[in-house]
């Protein structure tokens, strides 16, 4: 039986487009390719919560009703108030949120950056939620919007993943960052004994046209090791001024060039995918 992988987007550098991405692919393959997608928005930031709530006009019952019942990623992390308390487990019910028949949201909350004593015990919550309710079983795909910060919850992330995308400007400070993110991955693998992989770099953020600078910043990015043994998308999510300003928000299929880069990237993502796990998607 096919279970869906679970993805983490990260990068170590924000202002990359990662929330963009992983809303975006998210929203793309639930949407037009009728595809079942969680996203698990992590990131203390929650920009891909108010990015969905939005789009589908949900931000009155967030702020009145699902953030102070803590139906979001909070509920995930708590643990006892005291030694005579015992944990509680968590239900799909208490923390997903139905946006639409195929596009379900665990909704991020600023107030996650208090949780962070115990973290030895924090650390596993995300994974144990997702084993625990068989998660993958329910999902084509789960998509985790994480921080671009070292933190117990960039962590928890990564344990619960088994796959890591890279969205990256083609800049110096993006590639330094990937280095960072590098060596954590790697570092989090051997203290956790995790079988994450690297699904890829996408290019983010980038115009139709690279500048000579540009493009020799790529090739050598590209060349350097450890990244040219790692896998880098053909497919890109170029420059578009309505991501950033545009009345319809940051989901890219709203607008005529970036939908057709969502397109792209998905189509790669689903491929990609099907090739590291040896199971074949029906398209």
């Amino acid at each position: 039986m096919k279970t869906a992988p679970v993805i983490s987007f990260i990068n170590m550098k924000g202002g990359v487009g990662k929330t963009t991405l992983c809303v975006g692919i998210g929203e793309f393959l639930s949407n037009y390719l009728n595809k079942k997608v969680l996203v698990i928005d992590i990131d203390p930031q929650f920009n891909a919560t108010q990015s969905l709530l939005n789009k589908y006009e949900k931000v009155d019952e967030y702020l009145n009703s699902w953030q102070r019942e803590k139906k979001t990623i909070r509920r995930i992390f708590e643990t006892p108030a005291s030694i005579l308390d015992s944990a509680k487990p968590v239900s799909e019910v208490d923390v997903i949120t139905e946006l639409s028949d195929d596009l379900h949201i665990i909704l991020g909350d600023i107030n996650i950056i208090f949780d962070n004593s115990q973290e030895a015990v924090r650390i596993l919550k995300l994974k144990k939620f997702i084993s625990e309710n068989n998660i993958p079983d329910k999902y084509d795909y789960i998509l985790i919007d994480s921080p671009p910060t070292i933190s117990l919850f960039t962590d928890a992330a990564l344990i619960a993943s088994d796959y890591y995308l890279v969205p990256v400007k083609i800049d110096h400070y993006s590639v330094l960052g990937a280095t960072s993110l590098i060596r954590v991955v790697n570092n989090l693998k051997y203290n956790h004994s995790s079988d994450i992989a690297h699904l890829g770099f996408i290019y983010t953020n980038t115009d139709e046209q690279l500048t000579a600078k540009t493009e020799r910043i790529k090739e050598q990015f590209e060349s350097t090791s450890p990244f040219n043994q790692l896998y880098f998308f053909e497919s890109k999510l170029t420059r578009v001024r309505d991501l950033t300003v545009g009345v319809q928000g940051n989901i890219p299929s709203s607008y005529q060039k970036s939908r057709s880069d969502i397109e792209k990237i998905c189509e790669e993502f689903m491929a990609k995918i099907e090739e590291l796990s040896g199971v074949e998607d029906e398209w």
